[in-house]
């Protein structure tokens, strides 16, 4: 009768058991999985972090680039602007973004804290089940059964059943806690993943927008000054021709003029009384003066024609430097700035 009450008590002891083993350990496996599920989110947060490295690098690029515009196209446009806002943007996501995985890797700590209490748990009453089940299969024909002193005698260490049970319930609870805080917390992090992304495509449009709108600005402009450089081109190849042609209109003057002044000056030497200020005398005269008023007239057309060439060269000087700095300035937006932003991909984040 004494060994099948034994057995009485131990089969319900068993049975207590394996239902808090059986509580235990599906616990553990849930545990386990959130820490995998958990794992996966903050691989999903590092390749967001990791991302934000190369459009760091090109933004901080093409400001540098940007540097190098000259004179009035070295001005804090709409795209300098922009890219100065994508750096606040990309720093505000990175920060945001470490400071959530900081908390996922304190999360699995926590996780794996809680595991680590119920694995030791199950293994602690899996020992126990083993234990009772020899126990219980021992009867009074055992061959190993024998006499113990002191078997009676208060454990030190035992605990109460209530403080037994407590302390599987307060794991599995504890376990749980952690595991609905990791819950909150992947949603967090979806939520971070997909503002942060959102707000990094909305500022990366926004610079690749002004950047174009500045390209085609800076295209029109230099197409215009292009323009307005052959008018200007060919208005000094018909000036300098204007000026040649008045040069050998005054250089063909000059001839008549010297038979004039000759016939003059040889007509001043006539003797005595045949010195007289006749008809051909008269003719001369006017002749000269004529001649040298013709001269005058054309050389103040040259002079002015002269001064028009060389404000037209100066205008060719200066038009020519402006659309210098515009090819410069398109060549820094377009090829250095436009190719290397084509680069930037969030489309994996």
């Amino acid at each position: 009768a004494g060994v099948a009450t034994q057995s009485t008590v131990l089969a319900q002891r068993l049975r207590e058991l394996n239902f808090w083993k059986d509580e235990v350990q599906s616990q553990l496996q849930a545990v386990d999985k959130e820490i995998e599920t958990l794992l996966k989110y903050k691989g999903n947060l590092e390749n967001s972090l990791e991302s934000t490295e190369h459009p760091q690098s090109v933004t901080t690029s093409c400001l540098t680039y940007r540097q190098g515009r000259e004179a009035i196209d070295m001005v804090q446009d709409d795209v300098e602007n922009n890219l100065l806002k994508e750096v606040e943007v990309i720093e505000g996501v990175r920060a945001v973004l470490m400071r959530t995985l900081e908390q996922t890797v304190e999360q699995i700590r926590r996780l794996r804290s809680a595991k680590y209490f119920l694995q030791k748990d199950v293994a602690d009453k899996n020992a126990a089940i083993s234990i009772d089940n020899s126990c219980h299969s021992l009867n009074n024909k055992d061959t190993d059964i024998n006499l113990y002193e002191g078997v009676t005698q208060d454990l030190v260490s035992a605990v109460m059943p209530a403080d037994w049970s407590n302390y599987s319930d307060s794991n599995i609870k504890k376990a749980e806690c952690e595991k609905q805080a990791s819950v909150t917390l992947r949603s967090v992090i979806s939520g971070v993943v997909e503002q942060t992304r959102n707000d990094l495509l909305t500022q990366c449009r926004n610079v690749d927008l002004a950047l174009k709108k500045r390209v085609e600005e800076c295209s029109n402009a230099k197409e215009r000054l292009t323009g307005h450089l052959e008018k200007v081109e060919k208005e000094i190849e018909s000036m300098e021709g204007n000026i040649s042609q008045l040069k050998s209109a005054i250089e063909e003057k000059l001839a008549p003029l010297k038979v004039a002044h000759t016939r003059l000056a040889q007509r001043s030497q006539r003797p005595n009384i045949e010195l007289t200020r006749d008809p051909a005398q008269y003719q001369l005269v006017n002749e000269v003066k004529l001649i040298e008023a013709s001269i005058s007239a054309l050389e103040s057309q040259l002079e002015a024609s002269e001064a028009s060439l060389k404000g037209l060269i100066r205008n060719q000087i200066d038009l020519k430097e402006d659309i210098r700095i515009k090819t410069k300035s398109l060549h820094i937006d377009k090829v250095l700035c436009q190719d290397l932003r084509a680069t930037i991909d969030y489309s994996h984040n």
